[in-house]
């Protein structure tokens, strides 16, 4: 079965009642330290701003986490993996949390957690 991507394009609500529009960009990787992964999103707030105040947000996945994950699991596709980060965004989007790298890092629990709530097959 075919997975079904959910959150490359999604809206979220501040804890303010700000509306945010939420685009996943584009993906990549670091060199240095466990190679995370890197996941870039674009976050409109409110529905009427332009594309000019738009920022860009990136969500990391520890590559060590990962291969964790995928040793005792599967290996993640690609829509998998924006998915997790997509979620993780719109939680703490929603929760009010500072979009900075100290809370937009997926690591091991938080790795299976997400991937449990998203339903993804093992």
């Amino acid at each position: 079965m075919k997975y079904e991507p959910l959150w490359e394009r999604f809206e979220a609500i501040a804890p303010d009642g700000t509306r945010c529009a939420v685009q996943f960009l584009r993906a990549g990787f670091l060199t240095l330290g466990d190679r995370p992964e890197l996941y870039f999103f674009r976050v409109i707030r409110a529905a009427d701003a332009s594309e000019n105040a738009a920022e860009e947000i990136a969500v990391g996945l520890s590559g060590d986490a990962l291969k964790r994950f995928e040793k005792t699991r599967r290996r993640l596709s690609r829509e998998e993996k924006i998915d997790l980060t997509g979620l993780l965004l719109k939680k703490n989007m929603e929760a009010g949390k500072g979009l900075d790298s100290k809370n937009m890092f997926i690591r091991d629990e938080e790795l299976a957690s997400l991937a449990s709530e998203l339903g993804i097959p093992r």
